[in-house]
């Protein structure tokens, strides 16, 4: 091969249109020429240009960039796919060095024809143009590769045992389980996986192949445990943009060092591990096993999986043509996932990084169903004419404006860039709102609340970006306020707390009875706000599930109460026989206080005509609760100097108005929200 003579530019690999073509790399194999070790030899390749449209078939990596380099590598770039021919050299970064020579060795003498972002497009500081275009059909560069490679990285501490674990146990997981036909079928389906693996019912012959493969896989997990937490903790899991690179292929493999498994058994190992755990731990776990068993909880891998799920069932359903490209799906499984979907199941994952904030968005954009709709809202990828804050409120707007208000939920306070009081921030580690308990996993089920009846959002836009106008109903003004509610998880230190937020909220009520105002159906209903409203109104099913309050609640509110009280009054180390007794019989309680860790961050409030309810930590009175069109559950917000315009505070829930009740079409007015 020849010899390197000078630096790559990428002048003679222009693509025609950057919507529309791609780059690709072909890797040689090391000559058989060039004495020494073939894996340490030099890196030759060429690059090429072709339509996204009708691609030479390729492989899409994708991997970790990794630091600067203090370390210089380069590949060897020659010219028409000639080995031979001069060479010119491109520097890429130490991660993708190592990458590329496992993957060479990998192709065992073959050229290797792949898509590498670091290579594949130019990285030059005036190719943002380019590049911001190239993002844009990155959804079509992996959905379109024959396979998208993970590089984890190299062979290190046990990975080769644990990649050799993951193909052996997920591959048998997948023939004997089958759990792609249970995750993402519907919740009953889930529901029957769930008694299959708890081993309930037990002559059920799918139960019983279920129970033989637990006991098979348990002891075959068991040594490799603490090295699959070291597995998932290598960079690549914290990388944003796999959120768009991991679900769009068919055909997606993890590669660590020179072992590639497909990538669903991993997933697979991940969900059966909780049930082989009483197997391979038969008594007590040491504080060593209690660490590495919370380490394999991973519940943004198993939200990646479904992501993928969705997507390509989505994708199916338009080949099959039972969905238009550009049609609204209908919700359930298969539907694939909005872009408000996927940010609200990625903000709450703090390990996703991104050295460009703006990728946050971008990278859902590519994953996002209805995608089309969004560029013509003036939501797509611009490197070069937006910053991060221009990009979340182009992002708050064009949801909006496609009717999801239920986005409001998500901007909470305080805020680390400035944006209009709207406009979600989608930081890493978002609190979860009211609106995602009460709307129940994402449209999978109906909402519990129909604060605004059956209206349709109504969204008024306005010249200036920073505002939107949205029509509804002013409910009451807040009169007075409570103490914020901050608690998640009761324990006997905080337990004056519990008991002070229930008796505040129960002091609120009595003031609302004594206004007399008929904002009820009857007083017994009434009654029921002091065990509604601490709770907003949700509770949890038997199978996990939020759902509206049942009778239960006020049983359960009676256990808790009395139990916040008995630990008030005495202390455990001085409880008798009775005593404890008598807490052992108030423990249902335990359920109620459950669901109060649910309502966290929110601060009881009286309105001025006698609601009572929970609204943000900054309510105050003088604060209006209105319900918005098409808005399943109710919003605080703040007047201005401004007539008509309002500061958003944040969602609430106030008791008697959720269901409709207070909702009148013919008394409707527009808020500008700024």
């Amino acid at each position: 091969m020849s010899s390197m003579t000078s630096d790559f530019t990428y002048e003679n690999v222009r693509l025609p249109n950057p919507s529309h073509y791609i780059c690709l790399l072909h890797l040689h194999p090391p000559s058989p020429l060039v004495p020494g070790d073939a894996f340490s030899s030099p890196l030759h390749c060429s690059i090429s240009v072709c339509s996204i449209d009708q691609p030479t078939p390729y492989h899409a990596i994708s991997y970790t960039w990794g630091p600067p380099n203090h370390e210089r590598h380069y590949l060897q770039v020659h010219h028409h796919n000639n080995p031979d021919s001069p060479s010119q050299q491109l520097p890429i970064t130490t991660s993708l060095d190592t990458a590329l020579r496992h993957l060479r060795q990998l192709a065992s003498g073959k050229v290797a024809t792949l898509w590498i972002d670091q290579i594949c497009i130019s990285q030059a500081d005036n190719a943002w143009d380019e590049k911001s275009k190239q993002v844009g059909i990155m959804h079509m560069i992996y959905s379109s590769a024959e396979q998208v490679r993970v590089w984890l990285g190299p062979a290190e501490n046990g990975s080769n045992e644990v990649m050799e674990m993951w193909e052996e146990v997920g591959r048998k997981c997948e023939q004997d389980v089958n759990l792609a036909s249970y995750f993402f079928s519907n919740l009953s389906a889930i529901h029957t996986l769930i008694d299959h693996v708890n081993n309930r019912t037990p002559d059920d012959p799918v139960t019983q192949r279920i129970q033989r493969y637990l006991d098979w896989a348990a002891p075959r997990m068991k040594p490799y445990l603490k090295g699959m937490t070291v597995m998932f903790s290598r960079p690549w899991f914290r990388r944003v943009w796999v959120i768009q690179e991991f679900p769009l292929a068919a055909n997606t493999v993890f590669v660590c060092g020179l072992k590639v498994t497909q990538a669903q058994y991993p997933a697979w190992v991940l969900n059966m591990y909780p049930h082989c755990r009483s197997r391979i731990w038969p008594g007590d776990l040491t504080e060593e096993d209690l660490e590495v068993s919370d380490k394999l909880w991973n519940p943004a891998f198993n939200t990646l999986f479904t992501i993928r799920k969705r997507r390509q069932d989505h994708d199916n359903a338009v080949k099959r043509g039972l969905l238009g490209k550009n049609e609204s799906p209908p919700p359930g499984p298969g539907a694939g996932d909005y872009l408000f979907d996927l940010l609200v199941k990625t903000s709450s994952d703090q390990r996703m990084e991104a050295t460009d904030l703006r990728d946050r968005i971008y990278v859902l954009l590519g994953v996002a169903v209805v995608r089309e709709k969004l560029e013509r809202l003036g939501l797509q990828p611009n490197y070069q004419g937006r910053n991060f804050e221009e990009v979340l409120l182009a992002t708050a707007r064009a949801i909006i404006l496609r009717g999801q208000v239920q986005i409001l939920s998500f901007s909470q306070f305080p805020k680390q860039h400035t944006l209009p009081s709207w406009v979600p921030e989608w930081r890493p580690g978002l609190a979860t709102p009211y609106f995602h308990y009460s709307n129940r996993s994402l449209g999978r089920l109906p909402p519990m609340f129909t604060a605004s009846g059956s209206s349709k959002p109504a969204v008024i836009q306005m010249g200036n970006p920073a505002i939107i106008g949205l029509r509804g109903c002013r409910i009451d003004i807040v009169e007075d306020i409570s103490d914020p509610w901050a608690q998640t998880e009761w324990d006997i230190s905080n337990n004056s707390s519990y008991l002070t937020f229930l008796r505040q909220v129960q002091a609120l009520c009595d003031r609302s009875a004594v206004k007399e105002q008929n904002i009820y159906p009857s007083e017994p209903r009434r009654a029921e706000a002091s065990w509604r409203v601490p709770v907003a109104d949700c509770e949890i099913s038997p199978n996990g599930l939020a759902r509206a309050t049942t009778a239960q609640s006020a049983e359960m509110y009676a256990y808790c109460l009395e139990s916040c009280e008995l630990f008030e009054s005495v202390s455990p180390s001085q409880w008798d026989s009775k005593t404890a007794a008598r807490h052992e019989k108030l423990r249902p309680g335990s359920v109620y206080s459950t669901c109060l860790g649910r309502t966290a961050n929110k601060r009881p409030f009286l309105t001025e005509r006698g609601y009572v309810g929970l609204g943000p930590l900054s309510t105050r009175a003088g604060d209006i609760v209105v319900t918005f069109f098409g808005a399943p559950i109710v919003y605080l917000v703040r007047p201005t100097a401004r007539e008509g315009h309002f500061e958003f505070l944040g969602d609430g829930y106030c008791d008697g108005v959720m269901d409709g009740e207070a909702w009148d079409e013919t008394k409707a007015d527009t808020f500008f929200l700024v």
